[in-house]
């Protein structure tokens, strides 16, 4: 299974990105060619869903990325909330996302940044990664300024489409593996949020697993990022590295209790 949540306890929608916040961010990249889309499938290997720690700041690690200062991950969609309501329940509009998702440089920006492996191991993201071990994205399109928007929120619709508004639900994308910085579509459940708040109290206090990392979901997610372009630089054996980073932030064996 792979890592997504932190040890933080979960929380609520308050402080997350609005879309007119996001919009005064970055400026577009160049283009390269996207990548077609898959339907929806879930392998029977990975168990049920986990939830995620509610997200917070991005590090902003990797020069390449900017920092985004602001607490939350972008909603997933829905209408931008007024003024008055910024960092409570922002919501970045469907045909924002389509911009997004339909920008070539932004799709090879994303993929050049997701380690990917076997199709039931976690494929870890290399770009800069938020307090909670989430990968952020800046995500351009074609007219329009960028958007930092959480990886796995972009990869997800990257991989199944935009997801269109649903009033009165509040949902978020849940890792089923745990690792907070896991991109790999099969690992991802879209979930309410309370259904991703009390998985994720349910499974915190586990001693072996992601959740179990005392260097909790952040530093884990940047140690396995640092495990893995050492090991690309110096020719190793990438996951030997990555079995070994993982397992450094772990001092008790398997088990529950």
């Amino acid at each position: 299974m792979s890592q997504r949540r932190g040890t933080r306890s979960p929380s609520t929608t308050d402080g997350q990105l609005t879309f007119e916040d996001a919009l005064a961010e970055l400026a577009a990249e160049e283009a390269q060619p996207p990548e077609p889309t898959k339907p929806p499938a879930r392998p029977a290997s990975v168990g049920p869903a986990a939830a995620d720690p509610p997200p917070e700041t991005a590090a902003a690690e990797d020069p390449t990325e900017a920092q985004d200062d602001r607490p939350g991950q972008l909603v997933l969609l829905g209408e931008a909330a007024p003024a008055s309501r910024r960092g409570l329940s922002g919501r970045i509009p469907s045909e924002v996302w389509a911009a997004l998702l339909d920008h070539p440089p932004t799709r090879q920006r994303y993929r050049a940044k997701v380690h990917r492996r076997d199709p039931d191991a976690c494929w870890y993201w290399l770009g800069a990664v938020s307090d909670t071990g989430h990968g952020k994205l800046k995500a351009a399109r074609a007219s329009g300024p960028s958007i930092v928007v959480t990886a796995h929120t972009y990869g997800y619709q990257a991989e199944y489409g935009v997801i269109a508004p649903r009033p009165g639900e509040d949902l978020v994308i849940g890792h089923r593996c745990d690792e907070s910085s896991c991109q790999n579509p099969a690992h991802w459940e879209l979930i309410p949020r309370a259904q991703n708040d009390a998985d994720y109290r349910a499974r915190k206090w586990r001693r072996s697993g992601p959740l179990a990392d005392v260097r909790g979901a952040h530093g884990r997610a940047v140690a396995i990022r640092a495990a893995i372009l050492a090991a690309r630089a110096a020719g190793r054996d990438i996951d030997a590295a990555i079995e070994a980073a993982a397992a450094a932030g772990l001092t008790e064996a398997d088990g529950l209790f």
